[in-house]
C-alpha cells in the first residue's frame, strides 16, 4: 500500500474546517457572557450605589418581584435598589445554579445570592430566579424574584 503525502496547505485547510466548526458549533444567542457582565455590573452598582448602573442591568419593560411587597416596574424598581442600599447592602455574591428553556428571546437562570454590607459581614442568603431578555443591547434582567432564605437583619446604625 502506497502512502500518500499530505501538502502543507491540506494541514492548514484542515485547521480551519476545525475552527469554523467550532465557531458554528456555538450559538450566537449564547446568553452567558451578557449574563456575567451584568452580574458584575450589578455587583459595582451595589459597592458604589451607582442607580444608573443598576438600571443599565434591566430591560426597559423589567419587573421585580421582592419579597414581601408589590412587584416593582419601569423606574420604581429604583425603589427595591434604594431600599437595598438603605438597608445596608454593600455587596452581593451570586451562584449561578442554571440556565433552563432558553429561546432566542428569553432564558431563566436560576441562583443563589448572599448579600453583604460595607464590613463585609452577611445580611443574609436568598434564592433567586431571573428571567433574561434578548435586547438590542444584550441579555438584560426581565423578572428578577428573589425569596430570603430567612429574615435579613434589620440595618445597623450606622450603616450608610
Amino acid at each position: 500500500m502506497k502512502k500518500k503525502k499530505f501538502h502543507p496547505s491540506t494541514l492548514i485547510l484542515f485547521s480551519a474546517i476545525i475552527v469554523l466548526f467550532t465557531i458554528a458549533g456555538r450559538s450566537i444567542n449564547d446568553p452567558t457572557e451578557d449574563i456575567s457582565k451584568i452580574e458584575r455590573q450589578f455587583k459595582q452598582a451595589l459597592i458604589t450605589g451607582d442607580t444608573a448602573l443598576f438600571l443599565k442591568c434591566y430591560a426597559p419593560d423589567a419587573c421585580i418581584l421582592p419579597p414581601n411587597a408589590p412587584l416593582l416596574s419601569g423606574r420604581a424598581i429604583l425603589q427595591f435598589f434604594k431600599g437595598a442600599y438603605r438597608s445596608g447592602v454593600r455587596d452581593a455574591t451570586f451562584h449561578s445554579i442554571g440556565l433552563f428553556g432558553q429561546t432566542g428571546e428569553y432564558v431563566t437562570q436560576q441562583g443563589a445570592i448572599e448579600i453583604f454590607d460595607g464590613a463585609q459581614k452577611s445580611l443574609g442568603t436568598a434564592k433567586v430566579l431571573i428571567v433574561w431578555k434578548k435586547t438590542g443591547e444584550g441579555w438584560k434582567i426581565f423578572r428578577h424574584m428573589i425569596n430570603f432564605d430567612a429574615p435579613t437583619p434589620p440595618p445597623a446604625a450606622s450603616a450608610n
